[in-house]
This record gives structure tokens, sequence and C-alpha cells, in this order.
């Protein structure tokens, strides 16, 4: 016989050939599941009669559930030498046996039958368990901060916001409370507080109140724009002296003293105009504040007041700038090492090895994970993620793609799997040809990126990696294919968290996220790498990073993929920041897609050729009617028992 099976069964071999009783349904299937790798599997069931029906019997009679069995089937190749097919154990749970035969199932802990099972069980790893020896430099983004303040509006006399009251001989602050909800984007950098209307006796104690004051260890440049006016009276007429509204500063390290504004020298009973929209360089240490000084007058003069009316608040007092924080050390994990806990995890062996194929997408070779526990510093930081979620994060981001062997699970591009390369010719020799459209492949619509998420900063409106939608031009359906990355690539998202660091809560809606970056080894610390991405339409160009994951680029990674339905993409809307240009080429360009991998056809053909190809990354031609069809393995099942036509279901690449 062509074929034989063996029991391995209480440490013999037993030749079970022509006591197999289903032959007829031993089959060996191939199946491409998500237009990724071909998996092999095999029948499960199986019933024996005869010397195997006695074997399995006594094995289960002596060891009960303990039983253990395992079938082996071969085929003879042309030197008449077996070559082994499958192996597999034989599950006693499910055993049952009447007066002549048994019947037993196979254990089906295949590893894609593993996988297939558990891909989407979550799994914690503590990440200083996988972690790269080198942590990542992370040296921060540039981000805005900006603080107003108004002068109260408390007076009761019409046109009049607030009226102040000061003596001659001394100093008096200006008050201004904050506005708002606070924008002070980088932390230990700056401290804000309100002024109140207080009389100091010299300039040193008049910064007991002060508006703002620079925290950090290096100088700090800011920009500082207010408006307002102010009516100056005296109650005693005939009399004046001069008068300054001031904007200066003192420094409690260097006890230096600034005057950075100065009005001119106002007599009372006149309205004057501060005006001031100035860049300031702050030391550190250095603190800053509005106060009226009032030069000495005749002493007889001196315990009357003098009020100063402001009349109108036209620019709030708003102080803003841009810092970026201290740089932090992060733990960051190689995707490849990722990938091989997964499998442990999945099938609880040491032997199942991921691999990566590299040298095919540079974005993916300096891609580097970062669980956000470990963006925040968090002690016993832990990384929360299933396989599913690496496999998608693997497609949507770089079109990459799992080939599931028998110990070995290897993400190449999908393009590798459909080489335009013949492995098989059926040539005429089919029947029952049929074709059909794949109305599954077919889209009007496409949404790529990432999940939207909502800040509490205003810098995160310049965050630009959400969701991006394009359409195809297709009308026939309201289909819509969805690349979005389970693993976020934001980088003000990123930024936030880090700022976070130090903060005891840990209940954070970002906390159990994972983040990526492409990151280079420089020594002993990974680096962002931001060379050769020329990026505007953000805050700061020259520290934003993570451009190489735009929408753009993941659309380019899958691009013959989607040709198979488009032509091209049309951009329609962005959840973020859609104003962005890398490398001179917009986010909202229309994208052309190019060469097609496949079409959106597919065929079915049956045929005597019962050879089975070696490699199925190929296509198989067909010839039928005119026609020449060439077209990738979907699936295809071959019969071990009986000589039965193979029928091929085929994803067409061309039809000519």
């Amino acid at each position: 016989m062509y074929y034989r099976c063996e029991l391995l069964i209480g440490g013999m071999t037993y030749d079970a050939t022509n006591e197999l009783v289903n032959w007829d349904d031993v089959e060996m299937s191939f199946k491409r599941g998500d237009y990724d790798g071909v998996v092999r599997s095999f029948s499960t069931k199986f019933e024996f009669t005869n010397g195997a029906y006695s074997l399995l019997l006594k094995e289960y009679l002596s060891n009960y559930l303990n039983s253990s069995a395992t079938l082996v089937f071969y085929t003879r190749n042309n030197s008449w030498l077996l070559n082994e097919k499958f192996r597999c154990a034989l599950d006693y749970s499910t055993f049952s046996y009447n007066d002549t035969t048994c019947e037993i199932n196979a254990v089906d802990n295949s590893l894609a039958s593993l996988i297939k099972a558990k891909k989407g069980t979550q799994y914690e790893y503590p990440v200083k368990e996988i972690k790269e020896s080198q942590p990542l430099d992370y040296d921060r983004l540039l981000m805005n901060s900006d603080i107003k303040w108004s002068i109260p509006s408390d007076a009761e006399e019409p046109n009049v916001s607030h009226v102040m009251t000061a003596y001659p001989n001394a100093y008096y602050t200006i008050p201004f409370y904050m506005l708002g909800q606070l924008e002070i984007a980088t932390k230990d950098i700056v401290e804000v507080f309100d002024t109140a209307e207080n009389r100091f006796e010299s300039t040193e104690s008049l910064f007991g109140e002060y508006l703002f004051k620079n925290i950090s260890d290096r100088d700090l440049t800011i920009r500082i724009k207010v408006k307002f006016s102010v009516f100056i009276t005296y109650q005693r007429p005939g009399v004046s002296f001069p008068i300054y509204i001031r904007l200066s500063s003192y420094n409690e390290n260097s006890k230096e003293l600034k005057i950075y504004y100065q009005s001119a020298t106002i007599q009372t009973f006149n309205t004057y105009t501060v005006d001031i929209d100035e860049n300031l360089t702050i030391s550190p240490g250095e603190m800053i504040n509005f106060n009226i000084a009032l030069a000495k007058s005749d002493p007889i003069y001196q315990n009357f007041p003098v009020n100063f009316k402001f009349n109108s608040l036209d620019t709030p007092l708003n102080i803003s700038f841009s810092e970026r924080g201290k740089s932090v050390k992060i733990d960051c994990i190689s995707p490849k090492v990722l990938l091989n806990r997964l499998l442990r995890s999945i099938t609880d062996k040491n032997n199942v090895t991921g691999e990566i194929a590299t040298g095919v997408d540079e974005r993916l070779d300096m891609a580097m994970i970062v669980p956000a526990e470990s963006i925040r510093g968090l002690p016993n930081a832990k990384i929360y993620t299933s396989y599913i979620k690496f496999a998608n994060w693997m497609s949507a981001e770089f079109g990459f793609v799992p080939v599931i062997g028998d110990e070995k699970v290897t993400f190449v591009h999908r393009d590798t799997l459909f080489q335009d390369t013949e492995i098989k010719d059926l040539q005429d020799s089919t029947s029952d040809l049929e074709y059909n459209v794949n109305a599954g492949l077919v889209y009007s619509g496409v949404k790529v990126g990432y999940d939207k998420q909502d800040y509490d900063s205003v810098n995160g409106r310049d965050e630009f990696r959400f969701t991006n939608e394009y359409t195809t031009g297709i009308t026939l359906t309201d289909n819509v294919l969805e690349l979005v990355s389970p693993y976020r690539a934001d980088a003000y998202g990123m930024e936030f968290l880090a700022e976070k660091r130090g903060e005891d809560t840990t209940d954070s809606d970002s906390d159990n996220d994972i983040f990526f970056v492409g990151a280079s080894l420089d020594g002993e610390k990974y680096k962002l790498v931001r060379d050769g991405y020329t990026i505007s339409g953000v805050i700061s160009p020259s520290t934003m990073f993570n451009a190489m994951y735009s929408q753009r680029f993941m659309i380019e990674a899958n691009a013959r993929y989607i040709g198979a339905f488009a032509n091209a993409l049309e951009f329609t809307s962005s959840d973020g920041n859609s104003d962005v240009t890398i490398n001179g080429v917009s986010e909202r360009s229309s994208i052309v897609l190019g060469n097609k991998l496949f079409t959106v056809g597919e065929l079915s053909v049956k045929t005597g050729d019962l050879e089975i190809p070696s490699d199925l990354t190929g296509y198989i031609r067909v010839e039928k009617n005119g026609h020449i069809y060439k077209g990738y393995v979907k699936s295809a099942s071959y019969n071990y028992g009986r000589p039965e036509a193979v029928k091929y279901y085929l994803i067409v690449k061309s039809v000519d």
C-alpha cells in the first residue's frame, strides 16, 4: 500500500495500516486563514479493529486515564522508502468501543491549534523579566505651557474693573489672579501664584509676592503679554509726585534685581496704558511680579491715599513658554522577545520559537516596545498583551503576518507569501471550475492608524497618530477595512505618561497600554530615531519622534494588499492633527497604491493531480476554456485513503 499507519503504544510499534477502518476520512488539508501563511492540518478522529483495537483497549484497561498512545502516518516515495507525514497523540478522554471496533480522537495540540485557541488570552509579564539590558533614553518632547492672570473685577463704578489704594513712599504689588485651568505641561520648571494687593517697604521684600518663578536649573525663555489702563488720582489736588508701574524681578540665588518694564514717570490725575509683548530670559531662581513704585513726597502728604482705577484689561496677563522635561530612562522590550514569551505562555514549551524577518522594513527593525507602566516609572512594572494584539500590530503597522510551522512562528511581510512564481501547472486537466468575486474583500473605505486618545492638555491637539479615513472610490458596498494598531505610537500620549512619573496613583486609563518607538542602540542606551524624517505642522519638529509610524507609512506597508480592491485612496478625515507633512508629503494627500498583490476573485477547481506542491508561496496555473488563471492556495484537501480528486480553492492573481 502507498500509505502506512503505525501505533506507538506500550513501548512497541504496531503496524495498523490494515486495521484502520476509516481510511477514507484520513485527510491532510492546507488553509490560508487571513491572507497570511498556509497552515497544515490533519484528520482528528480514527476507528480501529482487530489487533489495533485490542492494543488500545488493553492500554485503557491497564492505565485508565493515564493511558498513552501515538499514531504515525507515512507515505512511500518513489524509492519505496517511508516518509513520515504527521504524527499525533491520541486522547483517551474520547475513547469508546463496541464488540468489534473502537474510536478515539487525536489530541489536536499542533502549534496552529494552540495559537487559535489562546490567541485572545491576555497575559501579564513583569517587564524586568523580558526587558532589554539597555534602557531607552527618552529625551522628551518640547511642550507649550500657558498661564493667564486677570486683575480682579470687583469695582462698583461703571467702566472700572478694580480700585487700588496706595500711599507714597512704598511699593505695592498689583493683584493678579489666575484664570481657568493651568496649562503647565512640563513639571519642575516653574512655580506660579496669584498676587494680592500688598504694601512693601523695599524692593527686596516686594518679592515675598510673585507671579512666576523659574525653579529649574537652566535659563527659561518666556513670552509675556498684557494690556491694561489705569487712571490715577490723589486726594490732595495740586500736589503731584512720580509714580512707576513696573514689571520687575528678583533672583534669590544672585540677589540681582531687574526691571524688565517701567512706565515713564506718571503724574496723578492721568490715565496710563500698560502694553507689553516681550520675550524675556528668566534665570534659575528668578521671580517676577507687577508692582507700583510710589516716590517719596513731602512728609505732610504721605498719609493721603493715591487711588488707581483699573479701567480695562484688554489683554489678560499671559506668560507662555516651551520647554522639555528632563530625560528619563525607560525599560524597553524587543518585539521578538515579546513574541517568544507569548508563544511560551500559549504552548507551555521552551522549544517553540518565534522569529521576525529583518531587513525588510527598517521601521520594524528599529521598533522597540515600551509598556505604559514603564513610562510612568512604576515599581514592578508589567506589560499586558495577547498574541492577537501582537499579530494585529504587526499586520496593521508593518504588513507582517505569521507563518506557523510545527515548532516555529515566523512573522514575514505578506508580500513574500504571494510570490510571482509558478509552483504547479494543472494545465487543462481540471473539472468543476467555478469563479466568484469575494465580496468580503471589497471595501468602500479604509480606516488606518490608532485609536483616538483624549488628553487633558491642549498640547495634545498637535498629535496626528490617531485614525485617518480614506475612500477607495468603490460604491458597491459600505464595507470598511480597518488597519488599526492596538499598540500606540502617539508621542504626546507617551510624554503625558512620563510627566506622571513620581505620582502615587496607578489607575490611569493608559497604564495597561503598550507604546512603541523607533529607536537605535547607541552604546549603553537606546535613542529615539529622528534622522531621516523631516516633519512640519507640529509644535516642535526638532523634538517630535515616531514620524515613521504615521498612517501614510502604514498604508505603504500594506499597499499591495489594499491594491487588491483599490487603485488609490482619497483622504477624507482625521481624528487628530491633519496639517502634518513628513519628508515633503502631506498626510492628507491621496495615495496611489500601484501593483496589486492579488485580485478579489476566487477560483475553485478539481484535479486528479494528487502531488502536493512543496512550496505554497507561489501560484498554481490553470488553463480552461481559453483562459489562463493564476492563483494562490487558499485551501486544499488531500485524502490518504482513496484516490479522490483534490479540490483547490485559489485566490486569483490574474486571468488572461
